[in-house]
């Protein structure tokens, strides 16, 4: 099916991106419940970022750009995550403004029309904030609370509890945000980064349609370890005070040594005090070698400059030719002028 000229040459207001991983029962009723609730609006595209998944989501996917023109998709070649799937459709959208939210409908897309409302006001980062959710067990609820307040005591920005990825961007803030080469990026904190006045819409969670979450204990902990090597340096600050905190109790153990060889006969050399001592020492070594080792993996994954993702498929064959360049393959190297092969080395 070809695209009429001017939908595809003609930018459209909005954007909404859906980075989509193993949903295929919901793309396409999320698909339609956006076109109703988007219908008022002038002109708008919805994109989704299919993470490869492993089911029939890039059919699904395909089967409604064919239908309808509004429709576009991302593919990558292989599974990246979902930050990476939030860059590629922020790369790949073409909207005045862009919303980011989740493929799964606890976003609900009801909230759009309030995020774009403000957005015409003149507010050019709207975000958002979950409201708390009593179907949420106690301790999801309070591991969320703890950890935002955790990041805002340690990062550079303050980021409410309940923040997510769902919000909307003005094309300026868009390409602020393309422009970076970074491989990781923070994207809740990054535009609270930037200092544009922002608006906060609360929402209710919605339920997902179909599926299970693909967000699991793991993941969340790598977005937080991410969130504060991402933002903040106060770590490693934190890492220094706590080496000398661990070097002081050691100083005190070994006064305390002394004292009781001197001048307390009767104490008896036990493994337990030997043992409790090397065990404190070491957990802080850890600690703070751990904390250095997060700094130094983030420079080394920077410093190879890959691809932040590799796209596969799109519906649009020239959108590949104006990928940016974190979302590209390197250029093959060409040969010496003179003739020679290229050494390994020189490589």
């Amino acid at each position: 099916m070809l695209r009429p000229a001017t939908i595809m040459n003609k930018p459209p207001e909005i954007s909404v991106v859906l980075p989509a991983y193993n949903e295929e029962r919901n793309v396409a009723p999320l698909a339609a419940r956006l076109t109703e609730v988007l219908a008022p609006l002038s002109s708008y595209e919805i994109v989704f970022v299919n993470d490869h998944s492993s089911d029939a989501t890039l059919d699904r996917i395909k089967e409604l750009a064919q239908r309808d023109p509004r429709v576009r998709y991302v593919s990558f070649a292989r599974n990246f995550g979902h930050m990476a799937a939030l860059r590629a459709g922020l790369h790949h959208a073409r909207g005045d403004a862009v919303v980011l939210m989740d493929s799964d409908f606890e976003h609900p897309p009801e909230v759009v029309l309030k995020l774009v409302d403000e957005w015409r006001r003149g507010t050019k980062v709207v975000l958002t904030k979950r409201l708390p959710d009593p179907a949420l067990s106690p301790l999801k609820r309070a591991s969320s609370r703890w950890f935002y307040k955790f990041l805002s005591a340690i990062g550079d920005v303050d980021i409410e509890p309940g923040s997510a990825d769902f919000l909307l961007l003005d094309r300026e803030a868009v390409d602020r945000i393309n422009a970076f080469e970074d491989r990781d990026i923070f994207l809740r904190g990054l535009v609270r980064w930037f200092g544009y006045p922002t608006v906060t819409i609360p929402f209710g969670q919605g339920r997902r349609a179909a599926g299970e979450s693909k967000y699991s204990l793991g993941k969340m902990v790598d977005l937080a370890v991410m969130g504060v090597v991402a933002h903040s340096v106060k770590p490693l600050r934190i890492a220094i005070h706590l080496s000398l905190a661990f070097a002081a109790l050691g100083v005190l153990l070994l006064v305390y040594s002394i004292i009781s060889f001197l001048w307390v006969h009767h104490t008896v050399a036990g493994w337990t005090s030997i043992m409790s001592a090397i065990a404190i020492l070491g957990a802080g070594q850890f600690l703070v070698l751990g904390i250095m080792g997060e700094y130094l993996g983030k420079l080394a994954r920077e410093s190879r400059n890959w691809p932040v993702y590799i796209v596969a498929e799109t519906d649009d064959a020239a959108l590949a030719e104006r990928t940016p360049k974190t979302a590209k393959l390197p250029k093959p190297r060409k040969p010496a002028k003179s003739g020679k092969p290229t050494t390994a080395a020189g490589a």
